[in-house]
Order: structure tokens, then sequence, then C-alpha cells
């Protein structure tokens, strides 16, 4: 996935942080404890450059849990002991059927459609784990070769043909806007909408 760094880049230039909160601090030597492995390096850019947060309203976008404290926050994690027994969920694309698990999955954001966004972690490099989709339209999976800032990127960009989410928003967005949690809820906690100009 050698592109990554290029795309952190491009996503730097194309996606505006439009409130006060840009980026997170992670500690990145705890989150490998508890999650028993290392994260894509595009993937700590982001986390630096925006943190936890949404893209238009549309594509979210998590951080790994450090503390015991952040458990019940929706945070970077394996699919579900429910998701894992549904026979309907280990549905793939017909190029990728029989190619992964579902065991293999770890979520790092999803949409406001439900689809689930993840990696693929079979490789002992992550900068090498591709970008696995759950389309809650499709009812399957698709896997797309590139690291998550890469994914992210042409989805701004509308460069996926198809695209890989349910929900077309994000299309024809000139400008694209992420804001950090922590803005958004402070901004419905005093009854405003932060995603109106």
């Amino acid at each position: 996935m050698s592109e990554d760094q290029p795309a952190m880049a491009g996503l730097g230039e194309v996606l505006s942080c439009i409130g006060p909160t840009c980026g997170d601090t992670v500690n990145w030597s705890a989150a490998e404890k508890i999650y028993e492995t290392a994260f894509p390096a595009d993937y700590r850019s982001f986390v630096a450059a925006f943190g936890s947060g949404t893209i238009e309203e549309m594509v979210v976008v998590f951080t790994p849990v450090v503390s015991s404290e952040e458990v019940r926050m929706v945070k970077v994690s394996r699919l579900s002991e429910a998701a894992l027994a549904d026979e309907g969920v280990n549905e793939w694309a017909p190029a990728d059927r029989g190619r992964y698990r579902l065991e293999d999955l770890l979520i790092w954001g999803g949409t406001a459609a439900a689809d689930t966004l993840c990696w693929i972690t079979t490789d002992q490099d992550p900068d090498r784990w591709p970008v696995a989709v759950y389309s809650r339209m499709n009812h399957e999976w698709s896997v797309y070769p590139c690291g998550m800032a890469e994914f992210l990127l042409k989805l701004v960009r509308n460069e996926w043909h198809p695209g890989p989410i349910s929900d077309t928003s994000l299309e024809g967005v000139a400008d694209p806007r992420f804001l950090h949690d922590k803005d958004e809820a402070a901004a419905y906690e005093a009854g405003l909408d932060p995603w109106e100009y």
C-alpha cells in the first residue's frame, strides 16, 4: 500500500476540519498491547491530523481503545460475536468469496447508512492491510486493495465506481468537511446543528 502517505497528504489538502478540535493524541503502545497488533501508518497520521469524527455527516472514523474508561464508546473493534455467528454477514462480492475470514476484520469506521469499514488484518505488516466494506445496500463485503487514507481520498473525490458505500451524499461535495466527535457532541448539547452552514 505504498500510496498511503501520498494519500494522507491528499486528504490533508481536500478535507477541512470545521471545529476547534483537529486530531487526537493516542498512546499507540497501549493500543498495540490491547489489540495485539500495530496500526497502519496512514491511519496513525489520520488520527493525529483529524482524530475521531465524521466526514460530511456520513463517514465515521473511530480511534482505538487505550483505557478501560473508553470501553463503552464506539472505538476500533473486531466484529461482534453476534455478527460472526450471522451467516448473512459472511457474504462477499464474487471476486472475494472464500478468500477472507470475518475473524480477521478490524473495524475502523462506518457510515450513517450502516455500512462497516474494516481492515483485513492477515498480513504481518499493517501498512499492507486492504480495506473491506460491508455495504448494507448490497448485503456483502467488498475488498479494496489500498489503505484507509487512499480509500477515503478516493471516496471524497468520487473516484470509486461503483461507489463502495450505500449512500451517495458525498458525490458532488466539492469541499468535504470533517467534524471531531467532541465538537459535534458539544454543538448538539448547545442545541445547534454543527453541519449547517
